[in-house]
């Protein structure tokens, strides 16, 4: 397991070098420059001149290239073009917390709901509970993120006043309501449908009739012995969205008006923040590789005959 482990995190070294790669060359070919201000008075010759020495900008790309990988290499991501009184090391600490509770109160929602429902849509004997769950699993993955929190700003919100339509006091607060579940939503219908099918698909399986030979209670069966074989696909579905629910952060933080890492990603991109936009996508390529290999370490652990496999 291991020399397993070892292996994967090697591999990773070329995929994060590419996404780096990619997104500096991308950020750097975007027209315009981050001393554009877009307004009726643009900014004296002279001065972006400083700037451009100050922050290195006037070197040939490759140098930047070359100088930004070896200062990230280092624990260094640069400055804030946008905001000069700050580094991207501190942008990252202040505002990448609230983007990972967002995101870790939406997966865990996803998965306690989407369990129990997937396993209620395959082991019903009602057409109607098993029509109802997967007609809203449907619904919830082919509605885009940035038209559910919409949605629910103008119901819950506007129309209701149950929830803030703008802003964010904390997970734990009403605030945090529409942010969590318009987030959670497409996870929560994949997970459901995954579960339901993987179910459906084990339940006819031999070793679950011995089990119900032997005299098992449904319960235990359900469990132990359907539902862990059940889970490997879920949790594969499961891991993939982690991901999705990290870029999804991008559109719920800009419209709900939340202070996470997504939210000042897009007034990066907007500023032309170069440092901000290599530093945040080096640090959600990081995230989609730990979450990958997190994965499939629970493959080890859910299915013993992957460790043959992966480890051969």
């Amino acid at each position: 397991m291991l020399s397993y482990l070892f292996k994967r995190i090697l591999s990773a070294i070329p995929t994060l070098l590419i996404a780096y790669t990619l997104v500096f060359f991308i950020a750097h070919a975007t027209p315009g420059s981050p001393w554009d201000s877009g307004g009726n008075r643009p900014m004296e010759p002279s001065v972006k001149a400083v700037l451009d020495a100050k922050y290195n900008l006037d070197k040939p790309l490759h140098v930047q290239y070359a100088s930004y990988l070896w200062n990230a290499l280092h624990g260094d991501l640069g400055p804030s073009y946008r905001d000069r009184s700050q580094s991207v090391n501190d942008i990252v600490a202040r505002f990448l917390p609230v983007s990972l509770k967002l995101g870790a109160a939406a997966m865990v929602l996803a998965i306690l709901l989407g369990l129990p429902l997937g396993a209620l849509a395959a082991l019903t004997r009602h057409p109607a509970v098993d029509g109802l769950i997967r007609m809203l699993s449907t619904l919830g993955i082919s509605m885009p993120t940035y038209v559910v929190t919409s949605i629910l700003i103008v119901s819950l919100g506007v129309g209701l006043g149950l929830v803030p339509t703008f802003g964010w006091k904390g997970l734990f607060t009403t605030s945090s309501i529409v942010p969590v579940f318009s987030l959670a939503l497409a996870p929560l219908a994949a997970v459901i449908r995954c579960f339901r099918t993987s179910m459906l698909e084990v339940m006819n399986l031999d070793f679950v009739r011995t089990a119900r030979a032997k005299g098992l209670k449904p319960l235990s069966i359900i469990i132990h012995h359907m539902g862990r074989n059940a889970l490997i696909p879920a949790v594969t579905v499961a891991g993939s969205y982690m991901t999705y629910v990290l870029v999804g952060s991008f559109f719920v933080e800009s419209i709900a008006g939340i202070p996470g890492f997504g939210r000042y990603f897009v007034l990066a991109i907007a500023a032309r923040d170069y440092p901000v936009i290599i530093g945040t996508t080096l640090i959600y390529a990081v995230f989609v590789v730990v979450i990958n290999l997190v994965v499939d370490l629970l493959y080890f652990v859910l299915d013993p005959r992957t460790r043959l496999e992966r480890t051969s």
